[in-house]
């Protein structure tokens, strides 16, 4: 796969996002839902320094939030502009991952940084660390908010950010707010000899992810299947691909807000807002022990 120009609309600078080269890939299905977190990040003599991240706890949030979600998702087709952006934008409290109940359905929300994206799942991390696993399918909506007031409002729930992007095309209050750090977002954009790995484990499943990134190669493995429907089956599958491999159009680095619903212990991503970063608005190095 080729480096490949993401451009920014409605007359912004034109960035370019460093791609990685070409890697052989096994195809394989695989998705995962939150669970605990183990993060390994190699120092620069090479060595391993190991982290360790809490699960997020699922904020039971009032009923309030379960029905903006639940007029967001419901209104994208006839009223994305007028209700589903702004439904979401008035999320301003949801900076990570939030769930709540509404009419009998778990709904859920997540603001971050995907740290992969496969052509099964995104694993999205949020500025706290936490992260969190959503399974697409042919009926998941994706769409590229750069360049949007309204679509970057509900990406990043901020309005201060939002107008900083907009007015001067400063993204770096969006990448500290939804990533953490500028820091974090660069060591997701630039391929490196440093090793990341960030492993998942889906609780009260058989189901573990473990994602580790060198260069420009993700290899990716899983203890269980990813059905659509119904509970993860003990399955040993590995497989390796671009880690900047694209679906539909998003990416490792990219800055992203998921919404979708709870079931069998697994995320399924039903609305995906995302805008691309470059190294050229957060910065291209790689500081010595940086993780993800």
């Amino acid at each position: 796969m080729m480096a490949r120009d993401r451009r920014y609309r409605r007359g912004r600078p034109t960035v370019l996002k460093t791609r990685a080269g070409l890697v052989t890939a096994v195809l394989a299905c695989g998705a995962i839902a939150a669970g605990a977190i183990a993060i390994a990040a190699a120092t620069a003599s090479g060595h391993s320094a190991a982290m360790a991240a809490s699960p997020a706890a699922y904020s039971a949030r009032s009923s309030g939030e379960g029905a903006v979600l639940n007029s967001a998702l419901g209104n994208w087709n006839s009223s994305r502009q007028a209700v589903s952006y702004s439904e979401l934008a008035s999320l301003t409290q949801v900076q990570g991952y939030s769930q709540t109940r509404h009419q009998g359905r778990t709904l859920d929300i997540q603001r971050g940084i995907v740290v992969l994206a496969t052509s099964n799942y995104l694993i999205l991390q949020s500025a706290s660390g936490s992260l969190h696993l959503w399974l697409l399918s042919g009926a998941t909506k994706v769409q590229d908010v750069t360049g949007m007031t309204a679509g970057t409002m509900a990406l990043t729930g901020s309005a201060s950010v939002t107008q900083q992007e907009m007015s001067s095309g400063n993204m770096v209050p969006a990448a500290s707010l939804l990533a953490g750090s500028p820091e974090t977002a660069a060591a997701l954009l630039t391929p490196t000899a440093v090793t990341q790995t960030a492993s998942v484990q889906v609780a009260g499943t058989d189901l573990t992810v473990t994602v580790t990134v060198t260069r420009g190669t993700a290899t990716v493995s899983q203890t269980a299947t990813t059905p659509a429907t119904g509970a993860p089956v003990p399955d040993q599958v590995m497989f390796t691909q671009n880690a900047w491999q694209t679906t539909d159009s998003i990416a490792r680095g990219d800055l992203a807000v998921v919404v979708g619903m709870r079931s069998h212990g697994t995320l399924h991503a039903q609305l995906i807002l995302f805008t691309p970063l470059s190294t050229e608005v957060v910065g291209g190095g790689v500081v010595s022990g940086s993780h993800f």
